[in-house]
C-alpha cells in the first residue's frame, strides 16, 4: 500500500468504534508510519461532508482496486484550504442519532424554518437516514382544508431536532 490509495476498513476494533468509525468505511491513506500503522482520511457516509483522520493498523484495511486521479492527488498535496483547516485534528466521526421514519420534534424557533411555516414543537418524520452538511430531510405531515393528508419535506439541521419516543 502507498499514500493516496483508497482503502476500506475490514476489521472494527474497539479503539475505532470509540471514534465512531464503522465497518466498511472508506478512506484515503495520508501517511504511512513504521510498524504497519497508517494515517487514513475516512469519509462518513452517514453524514456527507463529515470526515475523520484516524491511525489504523495496516491489517485492518483492504486496498481498493481503483485509485484517485493524479490531478486530485496533486490538488490535495498543494491545497492551502486543507492546511488552513488542519484536517488532522478531526479524529472522530459525528454520529447521526436518527434513522429513517424516526419521529422528531423541531426544538428551535428560527426564521430559516418559520418562513416555510415550521415552528418550534412541530413534529415530523425522518425521510432518509443520512445527512448532508449536518442537515437531514424531515417530512412534516399535515391536513389540508378538506382533511386530506399532505406532507412537505424540509432540510433540517440535526442539532435543531430531538427524537420523540
Amino acid at each position: 500500500m502507498k499514500e493516496n490509495d483508497i482503502v476500506t476498513l475490514i476489521n472494527l476494533k474497539q479503539e475505532y468504534k470509540n471514534k465512531n468509525l464503522y465497518l466498511n468505511a472508506n478512506g484515503i491513506i495520508l501517511k504511512i508510519f513504521p510498524y504497519g500503522k497508517l494515517q487514513i482520511l475516512f469519509f462518513n457516509d452517514k453524514i456527507l461532508g463529515d470526515y475523520a483522520v484516524i491511525n489504523v493498523d495496516e491489517n485492518d484495511i483492504k486496498k481498493q482496486d481503483f485509485s484517485l486521479p493524479l490531478n486530485f492527488v496533486n490538488e490535495m498535496k498543494n491545497s492551502n484550504r486543507l492546511k488552513e483547516k488542519n484536517i488532522y485534528s478531526k479524529q472522530k466521526f459525528q454520529t447521526l442519532n436518527f434513522k429513517e421514519c424516526d419521529k422528531v420534534e423541531l426544538i428551535v424557533e428560527d426564521k430559516k424554518y418559520t418562513k416555510y411555516g415550521l415552528h418550534k414543537g412541530d413534529v415530523g418524520y425522518i425521510a432518509i437516514d443520512y445527512a448532508v452538511s449536518n442537515e437531514v430531510l424531515v417530512d412534516f405531515p399535515d391536513l389540508d382544508e378538506n382533511n386530506k393528508y399532505y406532507g412537505e419535506t424540509f432540510s433540517i439541521n440535526i442539532n435543531d431536532l430531538k427524537l420523540v419516543k
